[in-house]
């Protein structure tokens, strides 16, 4: 049987999953989500995102699936549970710490710029009540489009790995910064909305004929109308990047051409 695989899910990759889809009732996202091997995580700060976005059914659909516990919703408190198993009274200090090499994967000075209370909180003298509000009066003052989202998944992405020890899967933004960040904090591979489809190749029965209907529409929802390649890995020494047609990408994926990194990047198979 194979291993069981843990995987983070975040807002962007959400979003545009959801949208892409062959009709109202076959999302490319539910593909995702019914691979048999997986299972899914999410930090409840992408649920109150996921609300911004404004999409019509997507609320619905992420509550179906934690209800049906096809997604574990942590928060903070839950985090906290999983870092006192391990560090007991150092829970406050770990969590601060991995805070910070989410902030530092995400951009330098981060951390001191947006977490005021968590920087200088003593988390040797404070309560653990205590600590949870001024967390949460940090993550007040960032408010929306700060990418809190993002850091608190990187938060999650550490205890997960720590969690279980093995590679964690995050399907991602397609910012290629923010996969970097992710990539650079170990233990993790990207998968971004591009990638998936060849993930689904591997492990699904999911052929060039069942992909059809999602390629048109990542096309219409996905993409601006100005985007006509893509940026694919060539197999050069220098690895160069290289903008490909997107029709031309997509048969070369089912043509088994292509594969995916661990940055969530393609690349061509030598």
């Amino acid at each position: 049987m194979e291993s069981e695989k843990h995987a983070l899910l975040d807002t962007d990759f959400i979003s545009k999953m959801h949208l892409i889809r062959k009709d109202d009732q076959n999302k490319l996202i539910d593909k995702i989500i019914a691979m048999s091997n997986y299972t899914f995580y999410c930090h409840k700060q992408v649920s109150i995102e996921l609300l911004r976005h404004n999409i019509a059914g997507l609320p619905e659909w992420f509550e179906d699936k934690v209800e049906n516990k096809r997604i574990h919703l942590y928060d903070d408190e839950m985090i906290l549970d999983e870092l006192s198993a391990i560090y007991g009274d150092l829970a406050l200090a770990m969590y601060i710490d991995m805070l910070k090499t989410a902030c530092d994967a995400y951009k330098g000075g981060c951390f001191e710029e947006n977490f005021v209370n968590m920087s200088t909180v003593n988390a040797v003298y404070v309560s653990r009540e205590e600590f949870l509000e001024k967390l949460a009066l940090d993550c007040d003052a960032i408010g929306t489009g700060k990418n809190l989202g993002e850091l608190k998944s990187y938060v999650l992405l550490q205890v997960l790995n720590m969690r279980f020890g093995q590679q964690i899967y995050v399907f991602c933004s397609d910012d290629k910064n923010a996969r970097n960040g992710i990539v650079a904090m170990g233990g993790a591979s990207c998968i971004s909305v591009l990638s998936s489809f060849i993930r689904l190749q591997k492990e699904v029965d999911f052929n060039r004929e069942d992909a059809e209907p999602y390629i048109r529409s990542y096309m219409n929802s996905c993409l601006g109308k100005a985007q006509t390649t893509f940026r694919i890995q060539d197999t050069s020494k220098e690895k160069r990047m290289c903008k490909i047609p997107c029709e031309q990408v997509f048969d070369e994926m089912f043509y088994r051409k292509i594969d995916e990194m661990r940055n969530g990047n393609l690349k061509y198979i030598q």
